[in-house]
């Protein structure tokens, strides 16, 4: 599986947060310079020099090192606040991405929408009433606090977001500052002196943590990211693949006599009944393959009831609409059962990672002797060996040489 979009979205927007960051101090720098200049060889402002130059009075921009430091103290402050909020963004954002790929992590039985007759109806299609349902869902975090996106990714994604580097607490302090920053303009309470032992009557952000700051959260969304990809794609794909029975798959290969398209029975929305059931043509459609302009191929699969009656009416209108039909049956799917004994990334699972991890340099392929060992797959393994080396208890080496950070 590619990368998810969010987190080429958060990429994208730290990258701007990094360029806006290095730009404003460049200016600043250059800005100090030329007015140090302009007072030094004593020019007057508003007036051309003998080397054609004006300068305009700076009303507002002091040259005091008081104003100075307030002027990045202002700039690293706003450029925190962003940072924090581009990170809840983009974990609020994986939800949405993890929903358009499977449906499996949101099937709630205690959760239920309230629809109006009316409103049910006057959904077009599947993806009408899926927004609804991921909308309602993601509004929701964004208006939530850290601590419930956490519990919110352990409950439906089995991901501990306390098990990344740099940590929960250090994840939790980002959260206090800019809640500091946003509601009280940097001065602590003493919630936050309790919590974090400190006798600071305000915070500050310079330029040493805006750093950590942001390497800390590139390491950290990096990390979540490939955990969701893995969840997906081992744990949910499964499930999802497999609630789906396949009791008959066929076939279907539909020429007509002259080029059509859009005949209604082949239409993604088809509505048609099956033993008192109602589905849609989606239901039970696989694939679809125009062979060429007058013949299409499908492939259908579902209950054999369902398959038998959905043929039953195809047949009928291809005597209307004049259309041939023809099938070949193939073997149904079984469902196949799971390789693995443990399926998330959780604290036991790194430390058991960890003590099975021998004196660095590893020799290619560690990961693949660590993952028979422990009944888990090979990924797995790799993204807590990246974790165990984001923690600080491993070096990190290519092509056996261990690198000095």
């Amino acid at each position: 599986m590619k990368k998810l979009k969010a987190h080429t979205r958060f990429h994208i927007n730290i990258a701007k947060i990094e360029v806006f960051r290095v730009s404003t101090v460049y200016a600043f720098n250059e800005t100090e310079s030329l007015l140090e200049y302009w007072k030094e060889n004593k020019f007057k402002y508003e007036v051309s020099t003998y080397f054609n130059h004006t300068v305009n009075k700076p009303s507002a921009f002091s040259l005091k090192q008081s104003a100075k430091d307030r002027r990045i103290e202002n700039m690293n402050n706003m450029i925190f606040v962003r940072i924090i909020s581009t990170l809840e963004v983009f974990l609020v954002d994986l939800i949405r991405d993890a929903f358009l790929v499977t449906k499996e992590p949101f099937k709630k039985e205690d959760l239920k929408i309230d629809m109006s007759h009316a409103e049910i109806l006057s959904i077009k299609s599947a993806s009408n009433f899926y927004n609804k349902i991921i909308n309602k869902e993601c509004r929701k975090l964004s208006s939530a606090g850290f601590d419930d996106i956490v519990k919110y990714y352990k409950r439906n994604f089995k991901i501990e977001l306390s098990s990344f580097s740099p940590g929960l607490n250090k994840m939790q302090e980002y959260h206090d500052r800019r809640h500091l920053l946003v509601h009280r303009l940097g001065e602590t309470d003493s919630q936050y002196r309790k919590k974090y032992n400190t006798n600071a009557i305000s915070i500050s952000i310079n330029d040493d943590y805006i750093v950590d700051c942001i390497n800390d959260i590139k390491s950290y969304c990096k990390m979540i990211h490939d955990q969701m990809v893995y969840q997906i794609k081992d744990q949910f794909s499964t499930n999802e693949k497999t609630s789906k029975i396949r009791e008959k798959k066929i076939f279907i290969i539909i020429h007509f006599d002259q080029q059509m398209t859009g005949i209604r029975c082949f239409l993604e929305e088809y509505e048609f009944w099956s033993q008192d059931k109602y589905y849609l043509f989606s239901d039970i459609i696989d694939q679809r393959t125009t062979l060429d302009l007058n013949t299409i191929e499908y492939l259908i699969s579902g209950t054999i009831p369902q398959i038998d009656d959905y043929i039953s009416i195809i047949k009928k209108e291809g005597k209307k609409l004049n259309f041939k039909i023809n099938s070949r049956k193939i073997k149904a799917d079984l469902p196949k059962k799971k390789q693995y004994l443990v399926r998330e990334l959780d604290e036991l699972l790194l430390k058991s990672i960890e003590k099975e991890l021998p004196e660095q340099p590893w020799e290619t392929g560690v990961h693949k002797e660590i993952a028979i060992k422990l009944c888990v797959s090979n990924k797995l393994v790799s993204i807590g060996i990246q974790q165990l080396i984001a923690q600080g208890k491993f070096r990190r080496q290519i092509r056996g040489d261990v690198l000095n950070d």
